[in-house]
């Protein structure tokens, strides 16, 4: 039977394979097509995306961002939306825009704040504005982490992710635009290794940049093999990724 239903959906003015400068949803807006594929909505990175590969987000800042032992932080009372570091960091005006700030060292231990903006640092300190007020209050014994949207700024993954799996691009998306990157459902993706229909399949360590392979031990998990997969063609994946 013929069917009259197919087709992409479109959803608040943008449709599955447009990509623009101007931002539309805020960046991990989720939607469905009525055949069950689902996307997220994602800002591109300094490289434009080639169709059918695996992308992740920024590659993770250890120095700045999450540091091991988390950052420092001045005193800030409850409701307060205003974090000022006292451990010196590098970041540009507003990169966390989007992102999270955690709390990994008690006062506050466990909250998880969405964050509106930071101020420029350059080996200094940044305040960092939350979007969310403070349910806890923070001392100069609290320890902060803060990361970007892991769907802002996207990159192909490397052959070993350095970052969380963001999903496949269906198309040509240019440099710093937004568009939908494919999570869930029926997905035509470039594969290295044999797959097997129905064994799952993810991220390979050391494997092709941007590519799926059978999962093993380590890998970021992105679905399940819909049919047998050849390496170094595209192969048929149900995407799991979120």
């Amino acid at each position: 039977m013929v069917t009259t239903l197919a087709g992409y959906s479109v959803i608040a003015g943008q449709g599955i394979l447009d990509n623009t400068t101007i931002q539309n949803h805020v960046l991990g807006t989720y939607m469905e097509t009525a055949d069950g594929r689902g996307y997220r909505y994602a800002k591109v990175g300094a490289v434009a995306t080639v169709a059918g590969r695996v992308y992740q987000g920024p590659a993770l800042d250890a120095t700045n961002q999450t540091p091991t032992g988390g950052l420092a932080v001045a005193n800030a009372a409850i409701g307060a939306t205003e974090i000022v570091t006292t451990t010196t960091v590098t970041l540009a005006a507003n990169l966390l825009a989007g992102g999270y700030l955690g709390v990994a060292v008690t006062p506050g231990l466990g909250y998880t704040y969405l964050i509106k903006g930071n101020t420029v640092a350059s080996g200094a300190v940044t305040t960092i504005t939350l979007e969310d007020p403070l349910v806890v209050a923070l001392t100069s014994s609290s320890r902060v982490i803060v990361t970007r949207h892991h769907l802002d700024g996207i990159i192909i993954e490397p052959g070993t992710p350095t970052a969380k799996i963001a999903g496949v691009a269906n198309a040509i998306f240019s440099v710093g635009a937004f568009a939908w990157i494919q999570t869930r459902g029926a997905c035509s993706v470039l594969f290295t290794g044999t797959g097997v229909a129905g064994k799952v399949v993810g991220s390979l360590s050391g494997g092709t940049s941007g590519s799926m392979a059978p999962a093993i031990a380590a890998t970021n998990i992105g679905g399940e093999h819909m049919a047998t997969g050849i390496t170094g063609q595209s192969a048929f994946v149900y995407l799991t990724i979120g």
